[in-house]
This record gives C-alpha cells, structure tokens and sequence, in this order.
C-alpha cells in the first residue's frame, strides 16, 4: 500500500460529513500527510462577476473555517477548496488536479426509495475514482438503521432463514 500523502475530504456543511475530517485526521497523523478539505458549490452564483464570485468562495471558506472550529476538528492543519458544479464529478476532478492519495468521504445512510431518488455521492465517487475511497458511516446513522435477517436475505436475494 502506497502511504497517502496528500487526503480529500469532501464535505457538505453537514455533521454527518464532519466524520470523515475526523478520519482523515487520524490517517493524516499516521503518514504525515496534508488534507484538503473540499465543498463543492452545486447552486452557484448566477452571476458573471469574478467579484461576485470571490465573495461567494471566500464566504463559503469562512462557514467552512467556523464549522471545523466550532466542531474542534483544527488539530492539523488544512486547507480548504471550493469548486462548482456536480459533487461526484468535481470530487473526482479534485482527486485529480490536486493529486489526492486518497479520498475519505462521509455517507449518509440513505437507502430504499430515498437512495434511489437522490442517487449516492459516495457510490459515484467509489465507482469513478482512481484513487482508493474510504467511505465512513457516522455513528449516529448506524444506530438509526436495524438490519434483520429479512434484509439481509431480501438484499441477497435469498430465502430468509
């Protein structure tokens, strides 16, 4: 296994993403290695205006900034990238450009109709990226979800037991 050296956090202003900074941190510590956190802007400013446009990024690294600090996830130092557009196809572009190791990225929990209806991100992203993918599940959403055996056989297509 190659030692990351540079992490993506993608991250959407939710707890639930904040997991994965969490992560991240914890394997940063162990190689050494810079994280990037990442916001990808799917509503932008309609505006032309590189001006318009500056205030909208730097806005966005300030919530970005209070939300790690208001969460006391500042123990390594990071740095923050806004990008527009798409989140799986900027995720994957961010990876890229910025020459990412690996990506550790929170999920949500969805599934059923919810996960059919709004796609997955993190799905997207593992199926896309050239680069390894950790995917976390916040603590929270475990608790949320009970499996039975009925799931699991529905799932696998099996006959329960």
């Amino acid at each position: 296994m190659k030692a990351p050296r540079t992490i993506l956090v993608p991250i959407d202003m939710s707890a639930y993403s904040l997991v994965g900074v969490q992560y991240a941190q914890e394997i940063a510590d162990l190689f050494n290695a810079e994280i990037v956190v990442l916001l990808i802007d799917d509503h932008p400013s309609k505006s032309h205006l590189a001006a318009d446009k500056e205030v909208r990024r730097a806005s966005c690294v300030k919530s970005i900034q209070h939300l790690l600090i208001d969460h006391d996830l500042v123990q390594h130092s990071m740095k923050i990238e806004i990008r527009e557009g798409s989140p799986a196809v900027e995720i994957i572009r961010a990876a890229e450009t910025l020459g990412a190791d690996l990506i550790v990225m929170s999920t949500h929990g969805r599934s059923g109709l919810r996960h059919i209806v709004m796609g997955s991100v993190a799905e997207k992203v593992v199926r896309m990226a050239r680069v390894p993918v950790l995917t976390v599940k916040p603590e929270e959403v475990r608790e949320l979800i009970e499996i039975t055996e009925e799931d699991v056989a529905r799932d696998l297509h099996a006959p329960a037991a």
